[in-house]
């Protein structure tokens, strides 16, 4: 059995809170969502090559994030959501509209599932630029794709929410290690000398991107 707590867009600035069985008995604990660039205090488990990647723009739609944590009575299973049309900057962690906290159920939270969506004004759900260095040769890219697909992110750990307590769920993601296999020098230039990479240019390498993308995926409070 599982019981849904939803927070729904109603308009761009403004969020209500529905339940379709909302449990009476939930504490002042409250959690956010976030999307950040897995850094430093967060290492990366795999270089991505041996050059140098500086991101100029990385930003992802996101249309409905959820995260589940096991009741404390019945066995049931409470899920928490936020659903419709967000823009997160990667590199920032900040989102538009900003989300608020919401009000959910102490425990711990082992597993994240975010949808990727169209939600960019663009019309893209996925946009990142920069350029790549190595061996003293440099190359401005520019990456878009379409994506649309589910992703379940899990943590072993989890994160734990003590009641009363204030957390931010962070969805991180391994930027690099997108690019895993792109070789640069291979890939044919737009205008500008920009490599543009998307469907319609150098297309496998942004089917090779979309496919490194769940396992450049982390999350943690």
């Amino acid at each position: 059995m599982k019981k849904l707590i939803a927070l729904s867009m109603m308009t761009v600035f403004f969020f209500g809170l529905t339940s379709c069985d909302k449990n009476e008995d939930i504490t002042d604990a409250k959690a956010k969502f976030t999307v950040k660039e897995k850094t430093a205090d967060k290492p990366v488990a795999t270089k991505a090559s041996i050059g140098t990647f500086t991101f100029t723009k990385a930003v992802i739609g996101i249309s409905k994030v959820d995260f589940e944590v096991e009741a404390n009575t019945n066995d049931d299973e409470l899920e928490f959501e936020y659903e419709g049309s967000y823009s997160f900057d990667i590199l920032t962690g900040t989102s538009t509209p900003p989300l608020p906290y919401v009000e959910i159920e102490p425990g711990t939270y082992h597993e994240l599932e975010v949808k990727v969506d169209r939600t960019l004004p663009s019309g893209s759900s996925l946009e990142i630029s920069g350029t790549y260095t190595i061996a003293g040769m440099s190359y401005d890219f520019e990456f878009t794709s379409t994506l649309d697909e589910d992703y379940e992110i899990e943590n072993n750990i989890g994160v734990q929410v003590d009641p009363n307590s204030t957390v931010t769920f962070t969805l991180y993601i391994d930027l690099p290690n997108l690019f895993n296999g792109v070789d640069f020098a291979l890939a044919q230039l737009g205008p500008n000398n920009i490599i543009q990479i998307n469907a319609n240019s150098n297309s496998n390498f942004a089917e090779l991107i979309e496919n490194n993308f769940n396992n450049a995926l982390d999350f943690d409070d």
